[in-house]
C-alpha cells in the first residue's frame, strides 16, 4: 500500500523537480549576463568616458539627465510603499506569516532603493563608479 503511494508522489513530484532544474539553468545563465567580465581597462573606459555610461543605460542625449532622475526618484515610491504595507500590516496582525512576508519583501525592495541610489548618484555627478565602489564609499558620504 506505502509504495503504491510513494510511487504516485514521487510520478508527481518529478516533473517539479526537472521543471526546478530547468528553472535554476536560466536562473544562472541570467545571472552570468550580469556578472562583471570587463578587464581593468574597459573598466576605465567606462569611468573615463561618461557618455558610453549613458549610452548603456539608454539615454541618448546628457540634457535628458534632469528628466531621468525624476523618474528614478519616482521609483523609491514603487519600492517603499510595499515595505511600508507589509510593515503595517505585520504592525497589525502580530502574526509570524506577516512578519515572514515583510522580510521576504523587505530584502529585493532594499536592493532596489540601492541601485536606484546609485544610479541617481552616477547621473548627478556625471562621473561613473562602479557600485561596489559606491557602496563602501556611501558610509564616507553619509558621515561628511
Amino acid at each position: 500500500m506505502f509504495k503504491g503511494i510513494k510511487n504516485s508522489l514521487v510520478t508527481r513530484v518529478a516533473p517539479t523537480g526537472e521543471h526546478l532544474a530547468g528553472l535554476r539553468g536560466i536562473l544562472r545563465s541570467r545571472l552570468g549576463l550580469f556578472k562583471n567580465d570587463r578587464s581593468v581597462e574597459q573598466q576605465h573606459e567606462l569611468t573615463e568616458d561618461f557618455v558610453r555610461v549613458l549610452a548603456a543605460w539608454g539615454i541618448d542625449d546628457p540634457e535628458e539627465i534632469p528628466g531621468v532622475i525624476r523618474v528614478l526618484r519616482l521609483r523609491y515610491l514603487v519600492f517603499v510603499l510595499p515595505i511600508f504595507v507589509c510593515g503595517i500590516t505585520a504592525a497589525v496582525m502580530q502574526h509570524f506569516i506577516a512578519y515572514l512576508t515583510l522580510a521576504l519583501i523587505s530584502a529585493p525592495c532594499l536592493l532596489g532603493i540601492l541601485t536606484t541610489s546609485w544610479r541617481v548618484s552616477v547621473l548627478a555627478k556625471r562621473r561613473f563608479l562602479p557600485f561596489w565602489r559606491w557602496l563602501l564609499h556611501m558610509p564616507s558620504q553619509i558621515l561628511s
